[in-house]
């Protein structure tokens, strides 16, 4: 097949619909403007130690289906390490685990549940009441106008059910505080993730930084099949013409001519590359009114190598995540001790200075992970992604684009596409394969490219409503 694509933009969904692409043996342009493909899921290089570091943590569960595949493409899925046991720690110190217990799904972690210390008799009945009502709630209309916190307040949660179970799951995973979470996308991340199947909840953890995980795997597989791979590379602008898309004008002013364009920019990049006159189509126009969400990523290096969990779910405080890189990436003794931290939704930290949200970090993880208390900290990075997902507030999906658009050979492809998904590296992918289906099926070729969700399992089958 001698068909042209390019696309535009380097993350995880560019990938996709390169690598998926390539495989049916169309001739890929991918491009890229940063060092290393990746996106928000890629790495920098630390200027001191030349080692690739990770702008923020990320993870991955089983139920990602699509990930997983184009991870397994790669010849990468190897490096994920999954864990079948998440740690919660609150802020009497009690630590609670979730992990299966061999019953049949959704009451497969229901002992580990039971046992949860952060939670009281009266606040477990309420959450298994909701997970249930979840499953037999299918979809509807109605439920992406709706706010998951309105509707906690409908099912009768506890405050301390919200705080201690729902909202630490639910801001991880959609990068959100509970008002802006539409019910479905809440319950899509609880009935695909937690109650359908017993594996689905396991945690992936990049055994390696994520720039080594997409990069290297995706430039070799895309150029053994003819493509070619661009980074550092600006598109200044996405030529159409009569209608339909011809190609890019760089920021050199090269010009590169295809036969279909996708991109997988977001979107308010998107808008700046189209003609002026393409940008005002109400299909272009309308992304402007879709919101994005602010995470923060904090890196510390102590001196001292100090024993951690490799992950570590925290429970009541201004961090969510404590990750241990050197279990994570068996980094050697000598290194000294590497933690990664997570702040989704972090606006409160907006006007933050550096050194102010170092001291507050400082002290949560003594709190946390006491042994630190003493520990002399070499150095540290704060990195903050102002935009870094769309915010899966009520109503967002009514402005989520289809791949294919009324302009002739453009696509769109990223997370903050229709995929079905929150915005999430599951997301992306899943668009990067349905923008390279809408590319193949105007070329004639009907495939789908999409790798079928974990099957329901045990109860879940005749309890979960579509």
């Amino acid at each position: 097949m001698s068909q042209s694509v390019i696309i535009v933009g380097g993350g995880v969904a560019g990938i996709a619909a390169g690598v998926a692409l390539s495989e049916e043996g169309l001739h890929v342009t991918l491009i890229e403007k940063r060092p290393l493909l990746g996106g928000r899921a890629s790495s920098f290089t630390d200027p001191t130690t030349g080692e690739r570091l990770d702008e923020c943590q990320h993870g991955t569960m089983r139920c990602c289906t699509n990930l997983a595949d184009l991870l397994e493409r790669l010849g990468v899925h190897d490096k994920i390490k999954y864990h079948d046991r998440l740690f919660f720690l609150d802020k009497e110190g009690r630590q609670s685990v979730i992990e299966g217990c061999g019953l049949p799904a959704p009451g497969h972690t229901a002992l580990s549940f039971l046992a949860f210390k952060s939670l009281g008799v009266k606040d477990k009945v309420g959450i298994g009441r909701a997970m249930i009502a979840m499953l037999r709630a299918g979809e509807k209309p109605e439920h992406e106008e709706i706010a998951v916190s309105d509707w906690f307040v409908k099912m009768g949660q506890t405050g301390n059910a919200v705080a201690r179970f729902w909202r630490p799951i639910l801001v991880s995973a959609c990068n959100e505080n509970l008002d802006r979470i539409s019910c479905r996308h809440a319950f899509k991340i609880f009935c695909d993730g937690f109650l359908s199947s017993p594996t689905a909840f396991h945690f992936g953890i990049p055994s390696l930084p994520l720039g080594s995980l997409y990069h290297e795997p995706s430039v070799k597989w895309i150029e053994a099949r003819g493509g070619t791979v661009r980074t550092k590379t600006v598109v200044e602008r996405i030529e159409i013409e009569d209608g339909r898309a011809t190609g890019v004008t760089l920021a050199n002013g090269e010009n590169l001519k295809a036969d279909a364009v996708i991109s997988a920019l977001q979107f308010d990049l998107l808008l700046k590359v189209l003609p002026p006159e393409v940008a005002a189509i109400p299909l272009f126009a309308r992304l402007s009114e879709i919101e994005l969400s602010p995470i923060m990523g904090v890196h510390l290096w102590f001196k001292e190598r100090i024993d951690a969990p490799e992950a570590l779910a925290i429970l009541d405080r201004r961090i969510e995540w404590i990750f241990n890189k050197d279990k994570s990436w068996n980094r050697p003794p000598s290194a000294g001790t590497y933690l990664s931290l997570v702040i989704s939704a972090s606006y409160p930290y907006t006007g933050m200075s550096k050194e102010e949200i170092l001291a507050f970090v400082l002290e949560e993880v003594s709190a946390c992970l006491p042994q630190f208390a003493g520990a002399t900290l070499l150095k540290s990075q704060v990195i903050r992604w102002p935009k870094a997902t769309i915010s899966p507030k009520p109503g967002v999906d009514a402005l989520r684009p289809k791949s294919k658009t009324l302009i002739q050979n453009f696509y769109l492809a990223g997370e903050w596409t229709d995929t079905d998904w929150p915005s999430t590296m599951e997301g992306a992918c899943r668009s990067g394969y349905l923008a390279a289906e809408a590319v193949l099926q105007d070329t004639g070729i009907s495939k789908s490219l999409l790798a079928p969700d974990l099957p329901a399992t045990g109860f879940a089958r005749f309890l979960r409503k579509k």
